[in-house]
């Protein structure tokens, strides 16, 4: 502001010594430098605001982050106490049973308690690929030759049966975490599936901004009700000894998509068919 009245003076006393050809090149000059004034203040602002933002938006990230984490920490405590419990129940029942003499339980209650075991590890190494899904490391991922390996897993056409429509997309992103989401949604596809065949159907659509991948299968559908439950961790729609399942894989693929920048869906109506539609973005920087 100084530099501002101090160019004033000089200009008035330019205009009272009557030297036009001076004022002239002075006005210029006090333009510019008005001009450029202006300019610096509305930057700074601009970056000011930017960075604010940016501010809150990591707040509002952090305490999103703060909640989920609380959510995991309270889901994960309940889930790991019910086949301990389980264990300690088994373990009084063996202990009464050959007190009073009785041993023809026994070996039934140690079977049930190498499953409630063989559950509790799972668990664990569920909870251990769900805290790994770290930084991105970009590559080009063919979706096509990915399906291809995947498929290998599942040698009997009899029982799997695998239908990819056109061609998939050669997608940016992390090679291992997208085959954890591939290897996911199919393992689900047949573990669930009711049918004498389970077919899984795989297909791409091009849009604008993103692909838009399609998983479906032909098992006994998921009811609307549970279409976001089966996302949070260890929630699964069966009883939790009916399958070998800790409910955790379709967790670890939201979270997965997510950190792509992309969204995932499930699309059914209980009775028949469940589709798990991926929204992927064409474009991922980083």
């Amino acid at each position: 502001m100084l530099l501002f009245l101090v160019g004033y003076l000089v200009v008035a006393t330019v205009v009272i010594l009557g030297q036009t050809e001076l004022l002239a090149i002075l006005s210029g000059v006090i333009f510019f430098m008005g001009s450029l004034f202006v300019f610096l203040v509305v930057r700074t602002g601009l970056v000011s605001f930017r960075k604010l933002k940016e501010l809150n938006q990591n707040l509002d990230d952090t305490e999103l982050k703060n909640k989920e984490l609380e959510q995991f920490a309270y889901i994960t405590s309940h889930d790991l106490k019910t086949p301990i419990r389980g264990i300690s129940s088994l373990a009084s029942f063996i202990k009464e049973d050959l007190e009073a003499g009785q041993t023809e339980d026994v070996y039934n209650h140690l079977d049930t308690m190498q499953g409630r075991v063989k559950r509790l590890e799972s668990l664990i190494n569920g909870i251990l690929r769900y805290s790994k899904i770290g930084k991105i490391i970009p590559e080009a991922v063919d979706l096509n030759k990915m399906m291809r390996g995947e498929a290998k897993n599942y040698q009997d056409p009899t029982a799997v049966k695998f239908i990819i429509n056109g061609t998939l997309p050669t997608i940016t992103g992390d090679k291992i975490q997208l085959s954890q989401v591939v290897s996911n949604l199919i393992s689900n596809a047949v573990k669930y599936n009711d049918k004498d065949v389970c077919e899984i159907t795989i297909f791409s659509v091009e849009n604008t901004y993103t692909y838009e991948i399609t998983f479906a299968d032909n098992g006994p559908g998921i009811a609307p009700k549970y279409h976001q439950k089966i996302f949070e961790v260890f929630q699964t729609l069966e009883q939790k000894d009916t399958y070998e399942n800790t409910g955790i894989g379709l967790a670890i693929v939201k979270k997965i998509i997510e950190k792509h920048e992309g969204k995932i869906s499930v699309e059914s109506d209980g009775k028949l068919e469940t589709k798990f539609i991926i929204k992927y973005p064409k474009l991922l920087e980083r």
